[in-house]
């Protein structure tokens, strides 16, 4: 059983309740709905059946009777307020056809704006691997929290089976005034000429239980299109939007030239299971 992406964050989630245009087509591994596409229309882009039957004791803290049910994290093509969000909006169907209802809905970890997209469902969504869930559809009206809003009614997605690994399903190249926001990771250097935030479908760490590092800084391949019109790859400057138990990173790019698509290559970053990455890319998003 996989546990669970969110559990540290979990913790810190308990300490706040108690006060305190792309270059190549995307591969396999890449989830049906990450590719890019008309981005005003509100998409499910991921499920990821994280826990079966094992939430920790601390989620308690987010619903009350969560300890060893299901955790499901969803990505939304769009971001939402806290307050918009309700367990009857969402619907989860086995693979037998079963249709359950999440006991609970959050966003936490992934709260700081700009990242409030992916919502964390809890409550008991089938078992693995006799009657996994298969499909996610949203039931309800949800509405994103942009200027027009659009509606996520009838959106769905396939899920991401509980023993596979991670992989990215959204980079969007970032507006200067999100740059210095007040954030619970590390922010990029102040001298960075261009922001690339990642989103992904699972929890990524080092195999060792280590945030990524330098290393890692170094696999991220970054596309971008020099005036002249040539594509070059590059990596960031530096890795940010570490240490706060979401699924972002920040790609702190020192070039202005805009970057159009991100890579990752397998086998480097693994979930708290244990199960490890493919390869993954995706073309940057600059309209969200």
């Amino acid at each position: 059983m996989k546990p669970f992406f969110y559990a540290v964050a979990l913790l810190a989630c308990a300490e706040v309740a108690a006060g305190n245009p792309a270059l190549a087509a995307p591969n396999a591994s890449t989830p049906p709905h990450a590719a890019g596409g008309e981005q005003h229309e509100a998409r499910l882009l991921s499920a990821f059946f994280g826990l079966d039957n094992d939430l920790p004791f601390v989620a308690n803290a987010l619903c009350f009777g969560a300890s060893g049910m299901d955790g499901m994290p969803v990505v939304l093509s769009h971001t939402v307020e806290p307050d918009a969000l309700e367990p009857e909006q969402f619907q989860i169907i086995t693979r037998s056809g079963e249709r359950h209802t999440p006991k609970c809905v959050t966003l936490r970890p992934a709260y700081d704006r700009g990242e409030r997209r992916t919502v964390l469902l809890i409550g008991e969504f089938g078992d693995a691997p006799d009657d996994p869930p298969v499909l996610v559809q949203i039931v309800g009206d949800l509405l994103s929290d942009g200027t027009p809003p659009v509606n996520f009614k009838h959106a769905e997605t396939d899920v991401t089976p509980l023993d596979a690994g991670p992989s990215m399903v959204l980079a969007e190249a970032l507006p200067e005034s999100e740059w210095a926001q007040q954030r619970r990771g590390a922010g990029c250097p102040t001298d960075i000429k261009q922001v690339i935030r990642v989103t992904w479908d699972g929890g990524v760490k080092l195999p060792n239980g280590d945030e990524p590092g330098d290393a890692e800084r170094k696999l991220y391949g970054v596309h971008v299109q020099r005036a002249d019109g040539a594509i070059d790859e590059i990596h960031p400057a530096a890795l940010a939007e570490l240490g706060d138990g979401d699924n972002n990173h920040f790609l702190c790019l020192d070039t202005a030239d805009p970057a159009v698509a991100v890579s990752f290559p397998a086998g480097h970053l693994v979930d708290p299971n244990k199960d490890v990455n493919p390869a993954t890319h995706l073309p940057v998003s600059t309209d969200t």
